[in-house]
């Protein structure tokens, strides 16, 4: 029989660290150690602790933080006196809107206007029109370089091509890690918020699982789940392009929503 830990701080500890399984492999992959990651790791901690002091309206000594974060007194000093200079504790931010590139694609998806549009034309469907629509800001030659770099798209003789099989970003692009590390932070994001915050409406977190399975119906699964998925996201993208136009210039208009799926497979442990 498993033992259970003996308390909550061991439990979720554990938790965490089946997540640091993946997370430790990108690094390792991406050239950073453990150094590099704890020193990144400290701001984050002091910056977490402050919120929670915040939360239980508790004053932030210099103390109470170091005793929620596990920081060293020295180390919460220093980053105390960085804030009241004004300077950043971090640069592990990356949380960024919605690139017009991809509401682009995005609206040109959700219209239905099939896989090759004139760049310019008299008529309505054309490339200028579609960026326009999206953001009267960026050139719309601008954002087809864009997507052409990104080799979602493709120009010839004045006709722009869509490149339906490059939608998953080659993963050696730091585009492809931003938009995991977004799907992540919202994942993350609505599972802690059922968690810890649940006198107040839950998101949607849920999955389906099957096991004993074979590979033949596994991929009967895949199959299907990306079919579904299709129909969906088109649907969807639809309906969040009429409520962009809808809410444009509202000063209330402050809300992302996001919506996500997610498919995999693995041998079960013996």
């Amino acid at each position: 029989m498993t033992k259970l830990p003996t308390n909550d701080a061991e439990f979720n500890l554990k938790q965490v660290l089946a997540l640091m399984d993946y997370l430790s492999q990108w690094l390792i992959r991406s050239g950073v150690g453990y150094t590099e990651f704890s020193a990144a790791l400290k701001p984050i901690f002091y910056q977490q602790a402050l919120q929670e002091l915040e939360r239980i309206d508790q004053k932030p000594t210099i103390s109470a933080i170091s005793l929620l974060s596990g920081l060293h007194r020295k180390d919460v000093s220093a980053y105390k006196e960085t804030k009241l200079a004004g300077k950043p504790l971090t640069e592990a931010n990356i949380s960024e809107p919605i690139s017009v590139p991809s509401r682009v694609i995005g609206l040109w998806l959700a219209e239905g206007w099939g896989e090759c549009l004139p760049f310019s034309s008299d008529e309505e469907n054309n490339f200028e029109i579609l960026v326009k629509k999206v953001s009267t800001e960026r050139h719309p030659r601008s954002v087809l370089n864009e997507l052409i770099r990104l080799g979602i798209v493709l120009e010839k003789e004045g006709n722009i091509f869509l490149q339906k099989g490059q939608f998953i970003p080659d993963p050696s692009l730091q585009e492809a890690r931003k938009i995991l590390i977004k799907n992540l932070q919202s994942h993350l994001a609505a599972g802690l918020h059922n968690l810890f915050e649940n006198n107040q409406t839950n998101f949607l977190e849920q999955a389906v699982c099957a096991d004993g399975l074979t590979e033949a119906s596994v991929q009967f699964l895949r199959d299907q789940s990306l079919k579904l998925w299709h129909e969906y996201s088109l649907q969807l993208l639809k309906l969040a392009s009429e409520k962009c136009t809808e809410d444009e210039g509202k000063l209330d208009a402050s809300k992302t929503f996001i919506f996500g799926v997610y498919q995999h497979d693995r041998e079960e442990n013996g």
